[in-house]
């Protein structure tokens, strides 16, 4: 039986998929960069709890532990955050209203978490929009994930110098037309950066390096991952 969501859910649903198409640039990998912010679930029904993790990474990996701050900022100018948030010794959670207070008409029930992190080279800053929905929601997983003839899932990867090899991602469910791709490496150039498959022309230095990947299902959902790469 197919399920048909409220227009408001599939309003929701739109403006997440819009605010999932700013990324950042493989450029900024120079640099720690915030990778994601992931909510689990992506979509939280009324009167109950995601938890939020922001994944920051540099050239070398992902970094841990360092400051950050999670605050509520209006989606709508004039109009109050509708839910709450709480911080349980390190993991912050979003709570979303029971029930949802009314809104401007036409206006999806969305609020805004601004996340804010401190690093070595100063704070970065992201936006992180949750809808409140009254519908199960989970994180997509990544089905498939290969670096030329590697199966990147498995582990790291060793690549030969100044080759040219094919990169692609595959998720469960399978991605639909909203999804949308974001790939970073230290271990070389890829100019079609928000595609799958693409390609990756491997750095002439040997030496570790990093390849990540993010896949936004244009419903809130994100999933991603950190590959260590040996270039030789």
């Amino acid at each position: 039986m197919v399920r048909l969501l409220p227009c408001c859910a599939l309003a929701a649903l739109a403006a997440l998929a819009a605010a999932c198409t700013d990324f950042a640039t493989p450029a900024e990998l120079t640099k720690p960069t915030i990778l994601a912010v992931v909510a689990d679930p992506p979509v939280v029904r009324p009167g109950e709890a995601a938890t939020l993790t922001t994944i920051v990474v540099d050239a070398d990996g992902v970094l841990a532990g360092l400051p950050t701050r999670h605050a509520l900022i209006e989606t709508y100018p004039g109009v109050a955050p509708m839910g709450a948030l709480a911080d349980d010794g390190g993991t912050v959670r979003y709570l979303a209203p029971d029930p949802v207070p009314t809104l401007p008409q036409g206006a999806p029930p969305l609020d805004s978490v601004q996340v804010e992190v401190d690093t070595a080279d100063g704070t970065l800053l992201a936006l992180k929009v949750m809808a409140v929905l009254p519908t199960n929601a989970a994180n997509p997983t990544l089905a498939r994930l290969t670096v030329g003839d590697a199966d990147a899932l498995a582990g790291p990867v060793t690549l030969p110098r100044g080759a040219t090899v094919t990169l692609e991602v595959a998720t469960e469910p399978a991605a639909g037309d909203d999804a949308r791709y974001a790939w970073y490496a230290s271990a070389g150039a890829i100019e079609y950066y928000q595609s799958t498959p693409t390609e990756l022309v491997v750095r002439d230095q040997p030496g570790p390096a990093m390849i990540y990947v993010v896949v936004r299902d244009g419903q809130g959902g994100v999933a991603w991952r950190a590959v260590a790469v040996e270039v030789q």
